[in-house]
């Protein structure tokens, strides 16, 4: 239904008035009084409150109706109201007919495809290697739900932390004889900052612990950077998710060294491999297989998404610290052999895939 508007008084329209009007054939009908209001009303319903009740017949309607019909443009422009604070004298009876704006849309901003819950749910093949004498099979997890959800939830989701903070990259920043970097703009952690705003750039709440674990001394790193989880842990409960950020090593005999890389839309990338900690060796870790859950699916995420950019999912008897949480992992990203700028490209795609995997549940 089409609707117009009419700008009108409260008081008695008279009757000479009008009658005159249709008369004369005006294409106005002037009124009296001092306050206006507006009123939005239908095309069937011509607002007649105040009129006396002996003209409250047929013919005498319709010509009011008649007289009312929409002006062209170039006709009704002269009736507009003034547009200054001045209130007008006199003021006629408005009839325009009022365009419905187009709701205005607001730019949607480009971001990489996620697969959807159902993509992850089901597995494309997922390779892994297992160092443990136990069975198990990452492709039927990918179908069961995450024990936790980071979505609705208050305060952070994630901890993104570095057992061996100063491995760095192939490059000007590694030491030939350590392979280590204390500056955080040139080893792991800046791997791992871009991971976190990966994720939080999907609404995921990231917590990013730089504590070095590592040096001066090498020795005793994961006892160390077990008492920073446990710190992180008390002062936010929400964390459900505890990701350990490294980077792989090999050196072969000629001296070079290990480059595990793949092709993203035309860039060079590191490659990135999921560890995950058992109780093999008999260390509490009750809960290790929904650590395993968490890297299948994120390991289908990436395959969906990126496929070349996971390596196998590496399942050992080491714990890891892997314990603290059901959603524990640690990553590989890239090796020795990469610079930075390859680690920091796998490192974006493998939080994607992250994202995805925790967003599907």
């Amino acid at each position: 239904m089409k609707f117009r508007t009419v700008f009108i008084t409260k008081k008695k329209i008279a009757v000479f008035l009008a009658a005159a009007a249709v008369m004369a054939g005006a294409a106005a009908v002037k009124m009296q009084g001092q306050t206006r209001e507006v009123f939005n009303i239908s095309e069937e319903d011509i607002l007649l409150e105040g009129m006396p009740s002996d003209i409250e017949d047929g013919g005498f309607l319709q010509r009011i109706k008649d007289m009312l019909k929409p002006k062209p443009p170039s006709i009704a422009a002269k009736y507009l109201p003034d547009t200054g604070t001045a209130e007008p004298e006199e003021e006629a009876v408005i009839l325009e007919e009022t365009a419905q704006p187009e709701p205005t849309k607001e730019p949607e901003e480009e971001v990489p495809r996620l697969p959807g819950r159902e993509e992850i749910q089901v597995s494309q093949g997922i390779k892994l290697s297992n160092a443990t004498s136990y069975s198990v099979n990452p492709d039927a997890m990918c179908g069961e739900a995450l024990g936790f959800s980071v979505t609705g939830e208050e305060g952070p989701q994630v901890l993104v932390m570095h057992t061996h903070t100063t491995e760095c990259y192939n490059g000007d920043a590694m030491s030939s004889d350590s392979q280590r970097n204390t500056d955080e703009t040139k080893n792991v952690t800046a791997v791992g900052q871009v991971i976190c705003q990966t994720l939080e750039g999907y609404g995921i709440s990231t917590v990013h612990d730089t504590t070095v674990h590592d040096y001066p001394t090498y020795q005793g790193a994961y006892t160390r950077a077990l008492k920073t989880i446990e710190k992180n842990l008390r002062e936010y409960p929400s964390i459900k998710v505890v990701l350990d950020v490294h980077r792989d090593a090999f050196v072969y005999p000629d001296g070079s060294k290990l480059e595990v890389s793949c092709d993203i839309n035309g860039t060079s990338a590191a490659q990135v491999m999921l560890v995950v900690g058992t109780d093999a060796m008999g260390l509490y870790n009750p809960n290790w297989r929904e650590n395993l859950k968490l890297a299948a699916k994120m390991q289908n995420a990436a395959m969906i998404m990126y496929p070349g950019l996971m390596r196998p999912i590496d399942l050992r008897t080491e714990r890891f610290n892997m314990h603290m949480t059901t959603g524990s992992l640690l990553l590989e990203v890239g090796s020795n052999g990469n610079t930075m700028e390859q680690a920091i490209e796998g490192a974006k795609a493998a939080g994607e895939a992250l994202a995805a995997a925790l967003l599907a549940g």
